[in-house]
């Protein structure tokens, strides 16, 4: 019996919900009450606001269990409520994939850099920040390279390096938390297999897996950690059944996809950066209403792609790191590194079959859109139709 059911009702759930129910419904929820959805209703804010806090108290066990038995005075986060769109507008993963993938620095880095630049100006005599220069990796023009290193003053450079430094710091300080928590997994793997409770461990895998598959792009993340675990997996079973020989080929061919993503990266940036040169080319103050939500929506779609480009070829390069602390760590029995592979790619298996159901498939869309703006050009669609 609980004290207050208040937040359970905002959240339109039973005080029984488990941690996936209760996430779940507040996808649905941020969803439904969204501002965007509701431009005309002066009380939008307060009532996503509502769904936020609830999803705060709720989703912490500590909080939980405060409020089950005392009600909401007594289950307030030390630090207190935070802005419910920080909750909902993580871009790439959230909290269940944490552990798995850690943070992205890249992006995080850029934002740093445009501060601490002034814009230049390109060819074409418009004005680009530093980031947009750098962040197209290096497409832009040798003549706007040379000025945007000209522009720069001796501080900024120093700034730019050291940051540059940090960020590859902090890379290697996540890829030893990671390999541990990773190395972890794989022990309780071998344990399992050992004492037969194979099951036990992939039924709990399947559960994380239900709750990440629901994050923002989380399908695209669980991919990439299964197309990484199964090619650093399989390659170090096999160079164990050659005694050695196949890294000869298996490195040229992971050159060759590591310059696939590369140029994939460039690609993006590229453009990414012609689309910059568009928009700064381009009036909207004389665009039509739907007009100009249809550009600023393929604008935002741009964003995404170069941030989505830039975050999977730095997770990439992590989770390889990541395996190889583990499977060539010479300290550890070779047939005990044979046995955590064989976990790595049991991972993979399941990562790479993880799948939404239609519904969750629709939320989902409609959860990333409402990131990027698209559901404004939706509702300029619908204006555009009335009139009609």
């Amino acid at each position: 019996m609980v004290k207050d059911t208040e937040y359970y009702d905002v959240l339109g759930i039973e005080p029984t919900a488990t941690a996936l129910e209760i996430k779940k419904a507040y996808r649905k929820k941020a969803m439904l009450t969204h501002p965007d959805k509701h431009p005309n209703d002066p009380d939008a804010a307060s009532k996503f606001q509502a769904v936020g806090e609830a999803y705060q108290v709720l989703s912490d066990p500590s909080l939980r269990s405060r409020y089950d038995q005392f009600g909401k005075d007594d289950a307030v986060p030390q630090q207190g409520f935070e802005d419910a769109s920080e909750y909902f507008s993580a871009i790439f993963g959230g909290d269940g994939f944490k552990d798995w993938i850690g943070e992205f620095t890249m992006l995080e880095g850029l934002n740093e850099v445009d501060a601490e630049t002034e814009p230049v100006k390109t060819e074409n005599g418009e004005q680009s920040s530093s980031t947009e220069l750098a962040g197209a990796g290096s497409v832009a023009s040798k003549n706007d390279e040379a000025k945007l290193d000209k522009k720069l003053s001796k501080a900024q450079k120093e700034k730019m390096y050291e940051m540059e430094k940090k960020r590859r710091e902090e890379i290697k300080i996540q890829v030893n938390e990671l390999a541990k928590k990773l190395n972890g997994r794989l022990q309780s793997y071998i344990l399992a297999s050992k004492d037969n409770r194979l099951d036990e461990f992939t039924s709990k895998l399947d559960q994380e897996i239900e709750e990440m598959k629901l994050e923002s792009f989380g399908l695209e993340l669980l991919h990439c950690l299964a197309k990484c675990y199964k090619t650093k997996a399989n390659n170090f079973i096999l160079s164990k059944k050659t005694h050695g020989i196949s890294k000869l080929y298996t490195g040229v061919r992971d050159n060759a996809r590591n310059a696939k993503s590369v140029y994939s990266l460039l690609s993006t940036g590229m453009d990414a950066y012609k689309a910059m040169e568009q928009m700064n080319e381009t009036n909207l103050d004389e665009m039509e209403e739907y007009e100009r939500a249809k550009f600023e929506s393929m604008m935002a779609g741009k964003a995404l792609g170069v941030m989505w480009a830039m975050s999977k070829y730095e997770l990439e390069s992590k989770l390889k790191e990541v395996c190889n602390q583990i499977l060539n760590d010479n300290t550890v029995p070779t047939k005990e590194r044979l046995l955590k592979a064989k976990g790595l790619l049991l991972m993979a298996d399941k990562f790479s079959k993880a799948k939404r159901s239609p519904e969750e498939a629709e939320e989902a869309r409609v959860f990333e859109e409402l990131i990027l703006g698209e559901q404004q050009k939706e509702k300029e669609k619908k204006k555009k139709r009335s009139r009609i």
